[in-house]
């Protein structure tokens, strides 16, 4: 996920026929989100997908013959709309410590935005379904891989030597904001998990100083 975005990527010319089977597809993905979030992993079906997405079923076996194609699917358009939130919520910002700071609150909420809980809601059914789970891991793997690059594109540029530390700041900061998700889907006590996150971020910046006042030691051997 490279947060300095620097435009190089270009659209081609899309034909009727790839353009109409692109947006089949794209609706299909955004009503299998609406109806995760309406009824949860295990009560969301292919039939129900349809009727949201008002497609004949024909159209949507095409695009995803099975209902673990589409959560995958689903999965892969919820990390690149996570990203894509993140990427967009911290344009405009020069790289520098504003911007490294920056990235926990845009990651936060791209998170509780419905691709975000989307994502989650999958991640955590997969753990019940060793045919998804399998299928997912190279998807999830990828997300979690770019969002570490993309963090640690900007750690080095406020002068971070520690690799390690960052990658496992990036993990511990994904997992507890991601407890946190699943406990505002539950509780919804939005004071107690604000405190949560500040404190999450009062943790960023104290471990950041220290890497960058011992810019040559490793915090981890």
């Amino acid at each position: 996920m490279p947060i300095m975005d620097d435009g190089s990527s270009r659209t081609a010319p899309v034909k009727p026929r790839e353009r109409r089977a692109r947006q089949t597809r794209s609706t299909l993905l955004d009503a299998a989100v609406t109806v995760l979030r309406r009824v949860g992993f295990t009560a969301t079906t292919m039939q129900l997908v349809i009727e949201e997405a008002d497609v004949s079923r024909g159209a949507a076996l095409h695009h995803f013959p099975t209902r673990i194609d589409l959560f995958v699917a689903v999965a892969q358009h919820a990390s690149e709309g996570q990203n894509a939130w993140v990427r967009r919520r911290l344009a405009g910002l020069p790289p520098g410590i504003d911007l490294y700071m920056a990235i926990t609150e845009a990651t936060w909420e791209a998170m509780m935005q419905p691709l975000g809980l989307a994502l989650i809601e999958i991640i955590c059914s997969a753990r019940s379904d060793p045919q998804l789970s399998e299928a997912l891991i190279a998807v999830v793997n990828d997300f979690e891989n770019a969002q570490f690059e993309g963090v640690w594109e900007i750690a080095q540029v406020i002068g971070v030597k520690d690799r390690e530390a960052i990658a496992r700041m990036v993990r511990l900061n994904r997992a507890a904001m991601r407890g946190l998700a699943i406990e505002m889907m539950f509780c919804g006590d939005k004071r107690q998990v604000d405190g949560a996150l500040q404190l999450l971020s009062e943790y960023k910046r104290f471990l950041s100083g220290w890497l960058l006042t011992n810019p040559d030691k490793a915090l981890f051997g």
